[in-house]
């Protein structure tokens, strides 16, 4: 069995796609770190990632968030998101990003479904990216940031984007030419029960969309809405993996968590999309 420092060695070969995050010379493999022609050089963390920050980040995103994220992502309730990137991706192997990668679960879903796709996780909490080296998929994961990404020219054939910030000049520059960005992002009815429990309005469409119709051509999408009945247990991990309750208390959370509302919706956009220009 491969080692987690093994597995990114591994994923950094077969991707062979890092840049140096100082100058932006390709990065090769020296021994146990990675360094460029001009000596700048990369350490591999003992966890098995890369972490190209200039400095730590301070994140909302704790580790009892990704440990609750990981539990509702392991109850099926976004397997259908994982299918409506897969049916919008052309035929064929991959090399895929998926920036803002959190604990890596879509990226994971990928790759152990598809034997010849390759990819990267990058995510600004560290958090994530330790929890994310925990998974069995083969992959390079790296704690960045999503407005300078380690990777070359030109490196990948997608990008996804999901439920995250996106940085349309980095992901232009980093995919192929004809790479397709994958941009998940809410209907009105995502997490309605949720949003109800804190005296939420639904979220509100067409922001999110017109920007992305400004940065890139629509080339297809899907629409998945699917409401899942859930356990008090769900229920509180739903509570305590949204950002939609990130600014509560403990206790605040708590008090929401002990009112199930039975149910919990999963409503979302996924586009596929080509960056131009």
């Amino acid at each position: 069995m491969l080692s987690k420092r093994d597995k990114l060695f591994l994923a950094a070969e077969t991707l062979v796609s890092l840049a140096c995050p100082s100058c932006g010379a390709a990065l090769t493999r020296t021994g146990d770190d990675f360094a460029c022609r001009n000596r700048h050089r990369i350490n591999v963390n003992r966890k098995g990632c890369l972490n190209v920050l200039s400095s730590q980040v301070d994140s909302c995103y704790d580790a009892d968030l990704f440990a609750a994220r990981r539990r509702v992502f392991d109850a099926g309730c976004y397997n259908a998101v994982v299918e409506a990137i897969e049916s919008l991706l052309p035929d064929g192997d991959h090399h895929l990003l998926d920036a803002g990668c959190g604990d890596g679960w879509y990226l994971n879903a990928l790759l152990t479904r598809h034997e010849g796709w390759c990819g990267a996780g990058v995510d600004i909490s560290r958090d994530a990216i330790f929890q994310a080296t925990d998974l069995p998929c083969t992959a390079l994961w790296v704690v960045g940031d999503l407005r300078r990404l380690p990777f070359q020219d030109g490196s990948f054939t997608a990008v996804l984007d999901v439920l995250t910030p996106a940085n349309y000049d980095e992901f232009r520059r980093v995919l192929a030419s004809d790479g397709l960005l994958i941009k998940v992002y809410p209907g009105s009815g995502y997490l309605k029960e949720l949003r109800a429990a804190r005296n939420m309005p639904l979220y509100e469409e067409g922001q999110v969309d017109a920007y992305l119709r400004e940065k890139a051509h629509l080339v297809d999408e899907r629409r998945v809405t699917v409401t899942h009945a859930v356990s008090d247990d769900l229920w509180r991990d739903f509570v305590w993996m949204t950002p939609l309750m990130q600014d509560l208390s403990a206790g605040e959370k708590d008090a929401i968590a002990a009112k199930n509302a039975g149910s919990v919706t999963i409503d979302l956009h996924v586009a596929a999309c080509r960056l131009e220009g």
